[in-house]
């Protein structure tokens, strides 16, 4: 291991030093006798072994360990040995997202292996259109290494809206053909798999999960109606991540579960208007059923427009990122994040599902 500082920047005041790296952060270290300050310019220049630190410094073994891991507790080094490992044409094409991944980095884990853990990460997508419009290209700039789309649909005019995968000259066309298509354009490195198809029971999406075995599942199907406890299950029976975004009139959730960790979908209760699913519930509880069910007495519209998706689709896409590269923890993992349209897109987790011991689907996992 050769320690090495990060874009850290550093100045001297009085008997003091004043680190910086992020702004919303800094650092104040007593270095009286300039040796705090040696240290971090033999670390900013990189190449040595915290053993051909302290022989450089004169110090003991024992004091520099302690300092670098001091300085790695605040995320201000990584390892030198586990840089320079990736081909130049890829660095070069991930340069900014190596700088991202950078502020993440750890002596244990380099910018580039969360790169080479994307590389190496697959994503099976339900849905083309809709919320995962905006998650795709978001998953292909990061450079997931393989996709699988699945969709049903073909393009037409309502699309325009909020789908910019889609060309007018698409009109008609199958919407996952021309969703790969568009990946392979931008990115001829990604492995794109297409399935032309409609989810239509649980059993065939548990088989699909299986069959593909991917690390994330980014769902953005809504029909038929049950389809995300099928996504739930599926996912749950094999381990999977999954992540899930959508709205209703002004307000938008995202959403994931996290197999065994989390509570799962069939944690809390599948129908929204369904009173006897609540244990002793209140006023405030029975009001919000009598407007679900009065809502839902009427035909829904899509009212997606593109700001809207783009916002759910990004918060998605970030914590698919989360799974596939663990560099945090995931933030929506039966921990819905609501967004309210209607109030300056206030974001806030206002509720976090409770894990059921006797859940059919995860319990005792």
């Amino acid at each position: 291991m050769r320690p090495q500082l990060k874009g850290l920047s550093w100045e001297r005041a009085g008997d003091r030093l004043r680190l910086v790296y992020d702004p919303r952060d800094q650092f104040l270290l007593a270095d009286p006798d300039g040796s705090v300050e040696k240290l971090l310019t033999l670390l900013d220049e990189g190449g040595r072994t915290v053993e051909e630190l302290a022989d450089v410094l004169a110090a003991d073994v024992a004091d520099v360990r302690a300092a670098v891991e001091a300085l790695d507790a605040h995320g201000l080094v990584e390892d030198g040995d586990r840089l320079g490992g990736l081909d130049p044409d890829e660095a070069e094409r991930h340069f900014s997202n190596l700088a991202f991944f950078e502020s993440f980095a750890t002596l244990d884990r380099s910018r580039e292996d969360l790169r080479r853990r994307l590389r190496a990460s697959h994503v099976l997508v339900l849905g083309t259109g809709g919320l995962n419009s905006t998650v795709i290209p978001h998953l292909a700039g990061l450079g997931v290494g393989r996709l699988t789309l699945l969709d049903r649909d073909q393009v037409d005019p309502r699309n325009f809206a909020r789908q910019y995968l889609y060309r007018w000259d698409d009109l008609g066309a199958r919407k996952v053909t021309r969703a790969a298509e568009w990946v392979r354009a931008f990115d001829p490195a990604i492995e794109v798999d297409t399935i032309d198809t409609s989810i239509d029971g649980p059993d065939g999406l548990a088989e699909l999960v299986g069959r593909t075995r991917p690390d994330v599942v980014a769902a953005g199907i809504d029909q038929p109606g049950d389809v995300d406890l099928w996504v739930n299950q599926a996912c749950v029976r094999h381990g999977v991540p999954f992540v899930r975004g959508g709205f209703l009139v002004t307000t938008g959730a995202v959403w994931s579960v996290d197999p065994g960790i989390s509570a799962c979908r069939a944690c809390i209760p599948a129908d929204p208007v369904d009173v006897t699913a609540y244990t002793d519930p209140d006023e405030k509880t029975l009001n919000a059923i009598s407007a679900m069910r009065l809502h839902l007495s009427r035909p829904q519209h899509n009212r997606g427009i593109g700001p809207v998706v783009g916002l759910l689709g990004s918060y998605a896409a970030f914590e698919v990122l989360r799974y596939l590269t663990r560099f945090e923890p995931p933030a929506h993992a039966g921990r819905p994040l609501v967004l309210d349209f209607a109030n300056g897109c206030l974001a806030n987790h206002p509720d976090e599902w409770q894990r059921n011991p006797a859940c059919a689907v995860c319990g005792g996992r």
